[in-house]
């Protein structure tokens, strides 16, 4: 075989990527930098109102650590729900018919998230049926760096429920107290943490980014069409 001819033996087995294979690969790419971009403008935490009315209690008391994260949060070992059909707890709900409760009447238990959520505050009161009632509660917020946020103080609680309001952000561990004795918990409340706003730089390599993807693929296919071309 003659030099020419070994070239274009060559070129003949050489496999250049198709129109529709460079058009996937382009879209794949964008995708993965769009997705990118996505996720540097998505904001952290969650926003709403926990109830505690989707826990199947069966009656009883049911531990919120063992179903823990729930709502996203993680609850420490002294957390319970229950329903106001039990004895003495007939006040518990305030809305629906379930709540939290500081099982064995613990002193300082905790609602914590690995992501950092905006508290904004819940309603607290005491069991009418209750021996050993709780006279107040206090909330302190700390943030990932275990640095004390803001605190409540010493709110008085009773048998009708009492919104304990806050507005602690970016809330990596919330710490309940009480004095003595239980109390519950309903509507425990938080807010939307407000999204991240991209710093210059990072928008301007991922547009880099993109106009990268874009004429490489061009230019590949440009190489493409022109071997084809010279196969010819």
């Amino acid at each position: 075989m003659s030099r020419k001819g070994r070239q274009v033996h060559n070129r003949q087995h050489h496999v250049y990527p198709s129109p529709n294979q460079e058009v996937s690969t382009m879209k794949k790419n964008l995708c993965a930098l769009i997705t990118a971009a996505g996720l540097l403008l998505a904001g952290a935490g969650h926003a709403g109102v926990i109830g505690f009315d989707d826990i199947d209690t069966a009656g009883d008391f049911a531990s919120l650590n063992d179903i823990s994260p729930y709502a996203g949060l993680t609850w420490s070992d002294g957390w319970y729900a229950g329903d106001n059909g039990l004895d003495g707890y007939a006040n518990a709900a305030r809305s629906g018919t379930r709540y939290a409760v500081n099982g064995f009447g613990d002193d300082d238990i905790s609602v914590a998230s690995a992501t950092g959520f905006n508290f904004t505050g819940a309603w607290f009161a005491t069991a009418m049926g209750g021996a050993d009632k709780a006279g107040w509660i206090n909330i302190r917020a700390y943030d990932a760096a275990n640095q004390l946020i803001g605190t409540t103080g010493n709110v008085a609680i009773g048998d009708n429920y009492q919104w304990v309001g806050a507005a602690f952000n970016n809330v990596s561990r919330l710490s309940i107290t009480r004095d003595t004795g239980w109390y519950v918990m309903d509507d425990f409340t938080t807010a939307g943490v407000a999204a991240p706003v991209p710093e210059p730089d990072t928008m301007l390599m991922l547009g880099v980014g993109l106009l990268t993807v874009l004429g490489r693929a061009m230019s590949r296919r440009r190489s493409a069409q022109a071997a084809g071309k010279s196969s010819t």
